[in-house]
């Protein structure tokens, strides 16, 4: 199956918390199965799930200051202790996801100067791949750190042909849970999200691996006019409604460049949501033993809510669960 494979492989992430704790967490696969390898399984038990939180008041403005005690997380309906909280620490790589048909020639060249101002502004060690796509999607830079060689490629990119969005997001997606396990994942991707060429992957599949390698999903939407979205509640965009669940459902938001005024202004929009998010990490008490879908819910405490300006919470809306892992260090083909 496309998806399910992603489910297979672990990543473990190591980190600090008074002491040492191996995190589980799940890590795609590839499009077909992997072949049989020899080598050491290693059972783990402590089954770390992480979280990734923005929380906006009702003017769209970010609160940066909350603490741990300030956040609920629940699992199917049961409440979970965190024993990880941290705000920006964990190392991010993202895509940048360019779209190549012919509509992106009013902006590309106000996205090139941008690219670089605003990645930049992401930690040192945080790596940036780029992708384009018009029917079908191309890697142009491989993960790095040198905002200038993303920003320089950025100018190569051509403006001809369909619009495919699903492959694109598919690939960029499973490119950063292959290569960048230990990592944070986030794509950016900069589009009309409008959709005219059909692939090999659908908005379902898209939504499913982004859950499996926990990758949130941002769009810096372009067009003619606004068709109804804002900074602070991202528009329907008629035919493409699967683009904003992809959204929803990853912990990621839509910003329309018409709202925000320029293409600078969206871009810094998200990398700022980047470096303001919450992550936070509990240990599941289900113990099933299963790989079915757990709904994740992150709330507030009633005590950190403003009445005058109620916080909405942008995280993912669950995860699929993998239990058995082979570090690359321990298997031999």
């Amino acid at each position: 199956m496309k998806c399910a494979l992603a489910a297979s492989t672990l990543a473990f992430w190591a980190f600090a918390l008074c002491a040492e704790v191996w995190a589980q967490i799940p890590a795609p696969g590839s499009r077909r199965p992997p072949p049989e390898m020899g080598g050491f399984t290693l059972k783990v038990d402590v089954n770390m799930v992480l979280v990734e939180a923005t929380v906006r008041d009702d003017k769209g403005r970010i609160a940066d200051d909350l603490k741990r005690e300030t956040f609920r997380v629940f699992e199917d309906g049961v409440e979970q202790k965190i024993i990880y909280f941290s705000r920006d620490e964990l190392p991010l790589a993202v895509a940048l996801v360019v779209d190549g048909s012919g509509s992106i020639s009013p902006v590309l060249g106000e996205l090139h100067h941008a690219a670089y101002d605003t990645l930049s502004q992401l930690k040192p060690e945080d790596q940036v791949a780029l992708y384009a796509f018009a029917a079908h999607p191309e890697r142009l830079e491989d993960l790095t750190t040198d905002r200038r060689s993303i920003a320089e490629s950025i100018m190569g990119i051509g403006s001809a042909g369909g619009t495919n969005i699903a492959d694109a997001l598919y690939a960029s997606i499973e490119y950063l849970g292959q290569e960048a396990r230990e990592r944070r994942h986030a794509v950016i991707m900069v589009s009309d999200n409008e959709p005219t060429a059909k692939g090999e992957f659908t908005g379902d599949d898209v939504i499913r691996l982004a859950l499996e390698t926990q990758t949130i999903v941002y769009s810096v939407r372009f067009g003619r006019d606004r068709l109804g979205g804002t900074l602070n509640e991202p528009g329907w965009i008629p035919g493409a409604r699967w683009i904003s669940k992809i959204m929803d459902e990853s912990g990621g938001e839509i910003i329309d460049m018409a709202a925000v005024g320029s293409v600078q202004k969206a871009m810094a929009a998200v990398i700022t949501r980047l470096k303001q998010r919450y992550t936070l990490g509990y240990q599941s008490t289900d113990t099933r033993g299963d790989r079915a879908f757990r709904e994740i819910d992150v709330r507030l405490s009633d005590r950190a809510q403003n009445p005058k300006h109620p916080y909405r919470i942008f995280a993912r809306r669950g995860y699929y669960p993998a239990f058995e892992s082979a570090p690359p260090s321990t298997v031999s083909p």
